[in-house]
């Protein structure tokens, strides 16, 4: 009988900062602050693709798309207390609404689905044609934008208590829409597809704010939603300021290999301070895949789609680059403290940058018996 590693798929800090979620194939792993010591492990129905803790910081929801089921973990109890399997149309997304409400969207964006974990009862709201990533609520779930396409246009719908307020037309605007982002503290609303971004107002639902890039694939709030991070083509990243009239702060870019930075090697779970490797200076991607926060603004942590290295900017500069042994699946910072978890490969590994040198933490290697 042989003895198989598992990569590490997914890994989310809780919102209070305590915990450290991770994933590996059906296993669930839940550690404690200071994620050094004992952990806790659960086995999911089948393998989980995706973590998120609700904002209380006591359950987990684990998508687990593959197979057509969510399930819910309490922490505190250490059990499964709630298992979602669809019917005949899968699952697409799955997120929480508040501490105990999960918004449920079905494949072919036939149906949008809200269910109460307390009452273990689900509601489904009527939309008109609606488009996946297709809806985004604010943190009591009480107003939502959901895009919908109505006899071949566009059109992002307002609404509140799910009854309609707004009707904006999307083509007027940006043209078709790739997704929505909200900001953390609830005031505003990015709508974009690879060419044009839009910032709403949230309650009004009018533009504030609007620019334009060249191949935009992905955007990121910060914590303190004064900062929107575009990710757009040749690795280059578009800051905006809220305070600004969302006008563009600084550009980050791959120029920067150029200036002064840190560069590691991770081998065997060891971090190698090196001299920057020819496969980084030659083989530089040209779409950003994850832009990640620090709880504090100071940092942001970026990759690129298929990459194995991983890049932390302070501010304006690049200042550090890891080169991992696998390419990235996932990444967050932790939401108290500039710790930075990161999915990749048998390890997930934790860094924080006080001193600007990076330290490395491994978890639990798992294995598969066969």
């Amino acid at each position: 009988m042989n003895a198989l590693p598992l990569d590490y798929d997914a890994c989310a800090f809780s919102t209070d900062g305590r915990y450290v979620a991770s994933a590996v194939h059906n296993r669930l792993i839940v550690k404690t602050q200071p994620f050094a010591g004992p952990h806790v492990v659960a086995t999911a129905a089948h393998a989980i693709d995706g973590l998120q803790w609700n904002p209380a910081s006591n359950l987990i929801l684990c998508t687990e798309f593959g197979k057509g089921v969510v399930q819910v973990y309490d922490v505190r109890a250490e059990k499964w207390i709630r298992t979602l399997r669809c019917g005949y149309f899968k699952f697409v997304a799955a997120e929480w609404i508040g501490r105990d409400n999960v918004l449920l969207t079905l494949e072919f964006h036939m149906a949008l689905a809200v269910f109460d974990l307390l009452k273990n009862s689900i509601v489904y709201i009527e939309i008109p044609k609606p488009i996946w990533p297709c809806a985004v609520f604010d943190g009591d779930g009480t107003h939502m934008f959901v895009v919908s396409k109505i006899n071949g246009y566009e059109k992002l719908l307002m609404m509140s208590s799910r009854s309609l307020d707004r009707i904006i037309y999307i083509q007027d605007i940006i043209g078709p829409c790739n997704s929505l982002n909200k900001s953390p503290d609830n005031r505003f609303i990015c709508v974009f597809n690879n060419t044009k971004l839009a910032i709403l107002d949230f309650l009004s639902g009018n533009v504030i704010g609007s620019v334009e890039c060249i191949s935009l694939n992905t955007v990121s709030w910060a914590p303190n939603s004064k900062y929107l991070a575009l990710g757009c083509s040749l690795g280059d990243i578009v800051v905006l300021d809220s305070s600004n009239e969302f006008n563009v702060e600084f550009k980050l870019s791959h120029s920067s290999f150029n200036e002064k930075y840190d560069f590691f090697v991770e081998s065997a779970g060891v971090l190698i301070k090196t001299n920057p490797s020819k496969t980084l200076i030659n083989n530089v991607s040209t779409k950003i895949c994850f832009i990640v926060w620090s709880f504090n603004c100071t940092y942001l942590s970026t990759c690129e789609v298929n990459s194995k290295f991983l890049f932390i900017w302070e501010k304006y500069r690049l200042i550090c680059i890891v080169e991992l042994s696998k390419k990235i699946k996932k990444m967050q910072w932790c939401p108290s403290e500039n710790k930075l978890c990161v999915a990749y490969g048998t390890d997930l590994i934790f860094f924080w940058t006080e001193g600007q040198t990076p330290k490395l933490q491994t978890s639990p290697k798992l294995v598969d018996e066969i």
